[in-house]
């Protein structure tokens, strides 16, 4: 089953959920609403297969989310 991220129209809560896709929108785990809206995310990959150098971080060294060695 796939991992789906949503966010709560009513309580602002985060969760990952485990859903298939034929499955209707889950409920809020925090406070049981209905008003759950999918999130998209970027898939993760290993630094061997994204193509940079894994010391440059997760964007590569021009975007300053990681420090200079």
């Amino acid at each position: 089953m796939p991992l789906y991220e949503y966010a709560c129209r009513d309580c602002d809560h985060q969760p990952e959920l485990l859903v298939r896709p034929s499955d209707p929108t889950p409920a809020c785990p925090e406070c049981g609403s209905e008003r759950l809206v999918k999130l998209l995310s970027v898939p993760a990959a290993p630094a061997s297969q994204a193509g940079g150098d894994p010391s440059e971080g997760p964007c590569g060294s021009a975007c300053g989310c990681f420090p200079p060695n």
